[in-house]
């Protein structure tokens, strides 16, 4: 008897771990590429069905997070007929292979984070070498110190249309955002935050005054302390609010 219910337990686990596979799965390819200074890059690119090619939007994680963190939202993504590259930045989740030699983003200098820039341009190089994606519609969104990134990358890449950055800070490791302001110059930027995460909500008001020129500019911000990709867990609706935002400044736009 405890033998069969045993049984009955397991196969509805292994059932359940299916499923989540199969979802989590989801339109979803592992690849990878090296930067111009020999790092791996490991990569999820998220791809939909039907006519190519289409509009990619790049996913930049926060600081001891990885690409999984953006699953759930390049799957909605997908199903709105964007294509989607959520990468590990080095240092992190399966991107420590620094041309042979195991690194960990907790050893970094302010020069290693730095360099994570050529990871960004390493996945632009490799969605530019795919005849199913449209890299001349090209958004970027990124988290924290993938936010930072995200515009760092955009102000020297026009075919960047539109950046979207979830608690960005004026300086993260060394990284910095509003001597990357001329650059960005007229595109549209939108900014997320939480009102009680302080460094970031500071940080994004005075991006939002400085880059005046940026057209549109939004900023949204939450009550609350949620910081990067939580926002997405947080809050409700923030997924539909910036796929919005994508088919206004990126498709239409």
């Amino acid at each position: 008897m405890r033998f069969t219910a045993l049984k009955s337990l397991l196969a509805a686990v292994l059932i359940c771990a299916l499923a989540s596979v199969s979802f989590t799965a989801f339109a979803a390819k592992e690849v990878s590429f090296q930067t111009r200074d020999g790092v791996t890059i490991r990569a999820n690119l998220f791809l939909p069905k039907g006519k190519k090619p289409v509009p990619v939007v790049l996913l930049l994680h926060q600081l001891g997070s990885s690409k999984s963190a953006w699953n759930a939202f390049a799957e909605k993504l997908v199903r709105n007929n964007y294509a989607a590259l959520a990468l590990d930045l080095r240092g992190h989740g399966e991107s420590t292979d620094f041309s042979g030699k195991h690194r960990d983003y907790r050893s970094f200098t302010e020069a290693d984070y730095a360099a994570m820039i050529r990871d960004v341009a390493a996945a632009v190089d490799y969605l530019d070498s795919r005849e199913d994606i449209n890299s001349s519609r090209l958004a970027v969104i990124g988290a924290s110190i993938g936010a930072n990134l995200a515009f760092q990358y955009a102000a020297g890449d026009k075919n960047v249309r539109t950046a979207i950055l979830l608690s960005p800070g004026l300086n993260y490791r060394g990284l910095e955002v509003l001597p990357y302001i001329t650059g960005f110059s007229t595109r549209a930027l939108f900014l997320i935050v939480s009102e009680k995460d302080e460094y970031s909500y500071e940080s994004c008001l005075k991006l939002k005054q400085a880059a005046k020129l940026a057209s549109p500019i939004k900023l949204k911000a939450y009550a609350g302390t949620r910081h990067g990709t939580d926002l997405l867990l947080a809050h409700e609706g923030l997924d539909e609010i910036m796929i919005a935002w994508l088919l206004n400044h990126l498709v239409n736009g």
